[in-house]
């Protein structure tokens, strides 16, 4: 059985939120850069907070994938803070000492 990912992006003011479940692999990659990016370019917004309450697994390229929105946002002027990170995930980023770049909530 195919794994499914999921992306619900929103505006709240001046905050995007882009709420993630599934498996941030590889086969999400690409659709989670492109959601994610997309809304950053409208001059709106100045947070970017990604909800990572439903992702159950995360890997190597997951993390580019979170690392290349943050660069895009930074470019943007726009805040990122990831948010709900599971016990999993928040391991992934421990051990590639990933909080310089990627800030929790």
């Amino acid at each position: 059985m195919p794994a499914t990912f999921d992306i619900d992006v929103t505006t709240e003011g001046d905050t995007v939120v882009a709420r993630l479940s599934g498996e941030l692999d590889l086969a999400a990659r690409d659709a989670v850069v492109e959601a994610l990016v997309a809304p950053l370019s409208q001059d709106a917004a100045s947070r970017l907070v990604v909800d990572m309450a439903g992702v159950t697994f995360c890997d190597s390229s997951g993390l580019g994938a979170l690392l290349d929105v943050r660069r895009a946002a930074a470019d943007a002027g726009v805040a990122m803070v990831l948010r709900a990170v599971s016990r999993q995930v928040a391991r992934l980023l421990d051990l590639t000492d990933a909080d310089g770049w990627l800030t929790r909530e």
